[in-house]
């Protein structure tokens, strides 16, 4: 089994509220079987300790739920969104701008 470790800011509203709070977890990847360990889960402007239980997590059809119960929380929702955002987007080959092409008159 392999895996690497790498943080991540997650922005976790509260549920039907428009309040936030920013959160940094360190996310270890566990693989072949891919799954997400979120670890040391604290205050973004703070290096303080962890201020949740970890958690572990893995995608399944689209969907991010608890390695342990197979469902999906809110929480787990909005960390897998993170662990998202921080993956680089599947290669779609170059990117051609309209600045790049040469006008001909």
């Amino acid at each position: 089994m392999t895996s690497h470790t790498y943080p991540i800011t997650i922005i976790y509203r509260l549920d039907n509220s428009k309040l936030t709070v920013a959160l940094t977890a360190d996310v270890e990847v566990h693989e072949p079987e891919t799954y997400y360990s979120i670890k040391n889960i604290r205050p973004k402007a703070e290096y303080s300790r962890s201020v949740l239980p970890d958690i572990v997590i893995k995608k399944v059809d689209g969907r991010w739920i608890h390695r342990d119960s197979e469902r999906e929380s809110h929480f787990s929702i909005q960390v897998g969104e993170a662990i998202d955002a921080h993956q680089p987007a599947p290669d779609a080959g170059p990117v051609i701008s309209s600045d790049s092409q040469s006008a001909t008159s």
